[in-house]
């Protein structure tokens, strides 16, 4: 075990939310066929909002029942994090995209109850507490998908991104 990885501890985030109901396929968060050299952020969710990149401010938060179907490469990922998304919720979240998007220090956690989170809403995710606090109305939800291996991922990161700031 890393020594700085073990003892650094994951900010709680808290954003916005952008609630995109069922289904948020990879298709869906980038269009098909994108350029890598592209402005990735500026083309998130574009598929479903042509102007969502407009709309959108660092440490919002996306939240969708199942979250990045069809994932093939790390694009839809570096979207997000190219848009100064914070965090995914979902009920469930697409295993390719998940491991894209903790290897980059992206949380996407999963929650049963992420249907209920609506659009304009503000969330509180704690990964080292295991829950999704919703602070407009109070309810939490706990993250099942959360294990030490992955909080170990994000420590990581974290250390790694304050090493480059150094």
């Amino acid at each position: 075990m890393d020594d700085v990885a073990s003892t650094e501890r994951c900010p709680i985030l808290t954003g916005r939310v952008w609630a995109f109901g069922l289904d948020a396929p990879a298709d869906c968060i980038v269009p098909t066929n994108t350029d890598t050299g592209a402005d990735l952020g500026g083309l998130l969710m574009t598929p479903v909002d042509p102007d969502f990149p407009n709309r959108i401010e660092p440490g919002d938060i996306l939240v969708a029942g199942t979250f990045g179907g069809g994932t093939a490469s790390d694009v839809a990922v570096r979207a997000v994090i190219d848009a100064g998304i914070s965090a995914i919720v979902a009920s469930s979240i697409d295993a390719t995209f998940a491991q894209y998007a903790i290897d980059a220090g992206l949380p996407v956690v999963e929650v049963y109850e992420a249907m209920g989170i609506h659009t304009g809403e503000t969330l509180r995710v704690d990964l080292e507490g295991a829950r999704v606090v919703n602070m407009s109305s109070g309810n939490r939800y706990p993250i099942r998908n959360l294990d030490e291996t992955m909080l170990q991922a994000y420590r990581k990161h974290l250390e790694e991104a304050a090493g480059e700031q150094d």
